[in-house]
């Protein structure tokens, strides 16, 4: 396996732990739609949350959120329309969040974008 999957595998799950622990709840991990791979579908009260996890060996603070470009909001904006239609949810409200595991420790950056041109609950 590679390495740097393994990595993000490990900064996956440390994600989670570290959301679980802030009292939310895991829906789904590596959720996977046609239009790709969402990391981590968690509930936070009523609001689901889609979070990108980005793990960074190195390299300085908030490396791991500007790698979320504009293509990557997309790709999850898309990804998330699709599971919430699959599941009936259209109507929750919804938030996109970014955590980025690094040697410093994590980063959870909530609400980090909202797609734009999209309505979501």
């Amino acid at each position: 396996m590679k390495q740097t999957y393994q990595t993000g595998l490990t900064g996956e799950r440390d994600a989670e732990e570290y959301l679980c622990r802030k009292g939310m709840l895991c829906l789904e991990r590596r959720c996977r739609t046609p239009a790709g791979e969402i990391d981590l579908v968690m509930r936070d009260g009523e609001t689901v949350v889609f979070v990108e996890v980005k793990t960074r060996r190195t390299g300085a603070a908030g490396s791991g959120l500007m790698a979320v470009d504009a293509r990557k909001q997309r790709r999850v904006a898309r990804g998330a329309m699709q599971y919430l239609m699959s599941r009936g949810l259209l109507s929750v409200p919804v938030r996109f969040d970014v955590v980025e595991i690094s040697a410093e420790g994590i980063l959870h950056i909530p609400d980090a974008f909202q797609p734009g041109g999209m309505f979501f609950g």
